[in-house]
């Protein structure tokens, strides 16, 4: 089959192309021979991707204002090269377009006949509205706002004939009132199996890549309002930490800043602390880095719009507001967390979130 990346999913290191390799990775595993299609922006050529695939081809993501006046989201005209369609007329496989951004070919003509499979990893629409109230430059939050508009037009405006592997519950329903083939495909992870420890640990941690708005306006959050003035260590740790950031936690003798730490040390992190932290002002779509604290962490604190239709609500504390969070991070911080906890983890997450059964699910459909 066909795979299109919206960017090149390797190194697996942040939400997106996280799933992509490792649902490329179990598909493998099935024997699925995939012919991989990557677009190109701030990533190089990976020959990691080779063994898992019998092609590999690399293209150019344009950019550029005419792109941004175009009436099609930026995010999927910028992703329009013609010699993508001429590798996928080559044969009759099917097609598994990642995300809205790859899925500029999914009406042409020349496909019509093959199995295509939309993959959306949110409901793009809200997560770019999303993005515009977490933005502070005004430019920034225009584009977001005009995209937002692009992609609920979009949205509802894709062939009805095609398949679509909505991310969450939320999202399967969203879609499955216009597109009846839709169906719930929860994301591709490195777990194949739980490396929680018992016990308690030291510190609260929060994780995940700190470039991106959402991050960026959560983790302020919570500092200012809830970590600022608590008795205990916070390490805060992930991707290119914005400057906002970097200039706040310097304030606070409690607070760590961990940049760009290597996936094995991210990973000990997650295992180390007492509580993972996971913050979201955003509703749609999976949290990853939930699924990485549930799979490898002790206690999991979360607020609501973080696990909202995750089927993971039972496995986490929520905390309504900021009172409630920090309410809990005094409680969790002197409980220990048992193996009878890792056993309930266990049977949710192996049910709701396994690798394997979904890689099944893809293989049945082509």
């Amino acid at each position: 089959m066909h795979i299109i990346a919206f960017n090149v999913p390797y190194p697996p290191d942040y939400g997106g192309v996280i799933d992509i390799y490792h649902k490329i990775r179990c598909l493998k595993e099935l024997d699925v021979e995939i012919i991989l299609h990557c677009f190109q922006y701030g990533r190089q050529k990976s020959p990691e991707l080779e063994p898992h695939c019998r092609k590999v081809y690399y293209y150019q993501r344009y950019s550029g204002i005419k792109y941004f006046l175009n009436y099609l989201p930026y995010i999927v005209v910028t992703r329009s090269t013609p010699d993508l369609l001429r590798n996928l007329m080559n044969d009759q496989y099917p097609v598994l377009f990642e995300g809205i951004h790859s899925s500029f070919f999914l009406s042409n003509s020349e496909l019509k006949n093959k199995v295509r499979i939309l993959r959306t990893h949110n409901i793009e629409n809200e997560y770019y509205h999303g993005l515009s109230e977490a933005e502070t430059s005004l430019f920034k939050k225009l584009f977001f706002l005009a995209e937002s508009k692009k992609l609920k037009k979009y949205e509802l405006d894709l062939p009805e004939d095609i398949v679509i592997a909505a991310i969450s519950a939320a999202d399967t329903e969203y879609f499955n009132v216009r597109y009846p083939n839709t169906f719930h495909l929860s994301p591709f992870h490195p777990y194949d199996r739980l490396s929680c420890l018992p016990g308690k640990g030291k510190y609260i941690l929060i994780h995940g890549d700190l470039s991106v708005p959402a991050n960026i306006y959560s983790t302020i959050y919570l500092v200012k309002e809830i970590l600022h003035n608590i008795p205990f260590q916070v390490i805060i740790a992930g991707r290119d930490p914005a400057s906002r950031i970097r200039n706040l936690t310097v304030q606070y003798s409690n607070i760590s800043l961990q940049a760009n730490p290597d996936s094995l040390s991210m990973l000990e992190l997650v295992r180390q602390a007492q509580i993972n932290l996971v913050h979201s002002f955003q509703k749609t779509g999976i949290k990853l880095k939930l699924v990485t604290a549930l799979f490898n962490g002790r206690h999991c604190l979360t607020n609501a719009e973080a696990v909202r239709n995750s089927g993971l609500e039972t496995l986490c504390h929520v905390g309504e507001n900021g009172k409630k969070i920090k309410d809990l991070v005094y409680q969790l911080m002197d409980i220990s967390f048992t193996e009878e906890e890792i056993k309930a983890r266990e049977t949710v997450l192996m049910r709701e979130y396994s690798n394997v059964e979904n890689a099944q699910k893809i293989y049945d459909i082509i």
